[in-house]
């Protein structure tokens, strides 16, 4: 089905009501009565100066959206306790019908344990049908999203703001946001086009990131925190919940190591994720064998951990001007790269 203006003007109306919760405009639309919600109704529709606001506010939508009410609303989220009424978009939202949805949250400080462990599991999901979702946050959702764009994954972006390029929050990832829907992915808000970013706004935000996907996992996060308040939302709405375990001596791992505790499942590489989303990798990466003996060695230490060119020069006490070309030979063969911080890690 698919809405008509009336119906959307009504649903529109209805979610501008002060003190009607999209929860509760949704219990009314399924036809649950309460006194209280139709006193509210019945006095805004009264109001004609209200009705009038509303009109000329309704009349200025030129973005795309999708209502509650229509067939390509998706299907997880409008399973959810207080699913919103209107969904903007600016992209392909075709993903949205899509089943294989996975959101990935994490901290806006990230450490390079945190960034690496992100980009090799994202990079072990290329060939599936799994589609990233994030909140174009700094920090962690930027990596997901990245990552995902350099894997050929398709991604979706949930914002707290409107999807006007003014507004964007943050402003620092428009032209990531920009790259997202070159790639054919979606950006999203419940918020029209030019609504500005507010604090209150990303909390309710994290909401529509539980619950579009089946599953979540949890890369970082402090133990007070909006990543902690999305694995709760997932949890409470029976998802799924993965989280990623770290050294207990560092905040950031605080958040996940407390959802393991208490039952998550324990991210340790994208077959975790690929059994809760019963997916068979067919490409998956056969063994890496390397007959050199000096390749071998550099190979294992960099699985242990990333590091410089001159760590990893005093861990085999063999001089840079022998390591360098041994380095830009597994680099072209793939099997290393340099992270951000300039350190070596396998791919």
């Amino acid at each position: 089905m698919k809405s008509d203006f009336t119906t959307n003007f009504y649903l529109y109306f209805l979610s501008r009501i002060k003190g009607l919760s999209h929860a509760n405009v949704w219990k009314f639309l399924n036809g649950e009565k309460s006194p209280k919600i139709e006193t509210l109704i019945e006095q805004s529709q009264q109001d004609k100066n209200f009705i009038q606001e509303l009109h000329q506010e309704f009349s200025q939508l030129t973005e795309n959206y999708l209502t509650i009410l229509d067939d390509d609303y998706p299907k997880n989220l409008k399973a959810t306790y207080d699913p919103p009424l209107f969904l903007f978009y600016r992209g392909n939202k075709k993903l949205l019908k899509e089943k294989n949805l996975l959101t990935i949250v994490g901290s806006r400080t990230t450490t390079d344990y945190h960034i690496s462990s992100a980009q090799k599991i994202i990079a072990q999901l290329t060939g599936t049908p799994l589609i990233i979702v994030s909140g174009l946050a700094r920090g962690m959702d930027s990596v997901a999203h990245q990552a995902a764009l350099e894997n050929k994954l398709p991604t979706i972006a949930v914002l707290g703001s409107g999807l006007d390029e003014v507004v964007l929050y943050p402003q620092s990832n428009r032209a990531l946001a920009q790259q997202i829907i070159k790639q054919n992915g979606l950006l999203l808000s419940e918020y029209s086009a030019l609504t500005p970013p507010a604090i209150h706004q990303f909390p309710k935000r994290n909401r529509i990131l539980a619950g579009l996907a089946q599953a979540t996992i949890v890369i970082s996060g402090a133990l007070k925190s909006g990543t902690l308040i999305t694995a709760q939302v997932a949890i409470d709405q029976g998802r799924e919940v993965l989280a990623l375990p770290g050294n207990i001596n560092y905040n950031l791992n605080q958040g996940p190591n407390h959802l393991i505790k208490n039952g998550a499942g324990v991210l340790l590489g994208a077959e975790d994720i690929l059994e809760i989303y019963q997916v068979n990798k067919k490409d998956a990466r056969q063994e890496i064998i390397i007959k050199n003996k000096t390749h071998a060695k550099i190979y294992t230490l960099l699985q242990t951990e990333p590091m410089s060119l001159v760590k990893l020069s005093q861990k085999l006490e063999l001089p840079l001007e022998k390591l360098n070309p041994i380095v830009s030979t597994l680099e072209i063969q793939g099997l290393l790269k340099f992270n951000r911080f300039n350190q070596l890690e396998t791919k």
